[in-house]
């Protein structure tokens, strides 16, 4: 009787324990469910931020890039920027996603807006200035947007005129 009156006294024992470490347990798991749900509420303003001034970048850099083609028709850059221009936001989403994607996606727009235009672009790249170089080599999201800008600024300094023979 006494061995049946101990293993009751710690089944009990053991079980209360339990139902306080399983309450608390319960408490931290309230806790948290509470912090992703703000984490998620914050993360998905994040995004639709962040959507909105990649729309607003793409908008920007389009309209810009128009004015300067009804001002130069014949300029080799805005011919070899244009599908990056026409597809920025495409650019622009798969350059998100990591370094080394925003090349891999601006060859595929460039290839099918004309054959080979990539391989012009990377040339026409390793003429310009060295900031310039570095934006497109650094090959992520930052270096994009960088180098779009960099170019449109240039595209936007007046053309010395060419000197005839």
């Amino acid at each position: 009787m006494l061995f049946s009156l101990a293993i009751i006294v710690v089944f009990v024992v053991v079980s209360i324990y339990y139902y306080f470490r399983s309450e608390k347990l319960y408490a931290e798991l309230k806790s948290v469910k509470k912090e992703v749900s703000v984490i998620k509420k914050e993360s998905k303003l994040m995004v639709d931020s962040f959507a909105v001034i990649a729309k607003k970048n793409e908008d920007f850099i389009g309209f810009r890039f128009k004015a300067i083609q009804e001002h130069c028709k014949d300029n080799e850059s805005l011919v070899l920027l244009t599908p990056l221009v026409t597809n920025y936001a495409t650019i622009f989403r798969e350059s998100i996603r990591g370094k080394g994607e925003m090349h891999k996606i601006a060859k595929k727009c460039c290839d099918s807006y004309q054959a080979g235009s990539f391989k012009r672009l990377n040339s026409h790249i390793a003429t310009q200035d060295a900031h310039i170089k570095r934006a497109w080599s650094s090959n992520n999201i930052n270096g994009f947007i960088s180098f779009m800008e960099a170019m449109i600024i240039l595209l936007e300094k007046p053309q010395p005129a060419k000197a005839t023979a």
